[in-house]
């Protein structure tokens, strides 16, 4: 973690590498808790390939970036700088916490996985898949993968604004322990499976919350009629509602 602002490079220095840039640049010039865009990122660094990747690395080192997908309330265009992690403009730190996993590996926890989040269910197509790292490797973590899970981005987003603590057998057992007969049935398959499939009304919800607010008025609005609809229909008698003689 950065505490000496002092000490921090220029981010304008184009002899460091981009992501150290780019993690400078979000310290300087927008400060953590403040919402940028992708427009000023573009302005700050206009002749840099690949900043937005750049930039989503930093991910790996314990920074935490949000964009619309984790945090509805942002505009398509805005991201927002939540919390800084290790100082990446400093070569001894970025050697021991540079991502190793190989293209090899992605593909083979993206295929255990069943290529969907196994925290959501949404499948790829739906949501952009990301392999995450169970234990990140600037606290000790492997590329290995026993130490990787698929996650989307927005589940990703949800799990690096907290610590990670690993639960024990004894709290998952406690936690099924609660469980109705139908739940323990369930959770069995979905442990079969190797994942939570999305239901249809999850799948909607979170499609729902990419709309902006005029769309989401709209959808709502259409919605309550349908409801309302079917609820009238309901009270209509058999002969009348369910068109059967």
């Amino acid at each position: 973690m950065d505490t000496d602002p002092e000490a921090r490079p220029d981010w304008r220095n184009k002899n460091l590498p981009l992501m150290a840039r780019v993690g400078l640049w979000l310290l300087s010039e927008v400060g953590e808790g403040a919402v940028f865009t992708k427009r000023q990122l573009d302005e700050a660094l206009p002749s840099a390939v690949d900043v937005l990747r750049r930039m989503r690395d930093l991910r790996n080192h314990g920074w935490v970036i949000e964009t619309r997908r984790s945090d509805p309330s942002l505009a398509a265009d805005e991201m927002r700088f939540t919390q800084a992690g290790g100082p990446v403009w400093d070569p001894a730190a970025r050697v021991r916490v540079t991502r190793q996993m190989t293209s090899r590996v992605r593909q083979q926890v993206l295929a255990r996985d069943g290529r969907a989040c196994t925290r959501c269910g949404r499948e790829a197509g739906e949501v952009a898949l990301e392999v995450a790292y169970l234990t990140p490797i600037s606290r000790g973590g492997v590329d290995a993968p026993e130490n990787l899970i698929t996650l989307c981005a927005n589940c990703h987003a949800m799990v690096d604004r907290r610590d990670y603590e690993q639960p024990t057998e004894g709290q998952v057992a406690g936690a099924i322990d609660q469980l109705s007969p139908l739940e323990r049935s369930r959770l069995l398959a979905w442990m079969a499976m190797g994942r939570r499939p999305v239901q249809a009304v999850e799948r909607a919800w979170h499609l729902y919350q990419m709309l902006s607010s005029t769309q989401r008025d709209v959808v709502k609005e259409r919605l309550a009629e349908m409801v309302d609809d079917h609820a009238f229909v309901e009270t209509l008698p058999a002969s009348e509602g369910r068109g059967r003689p």
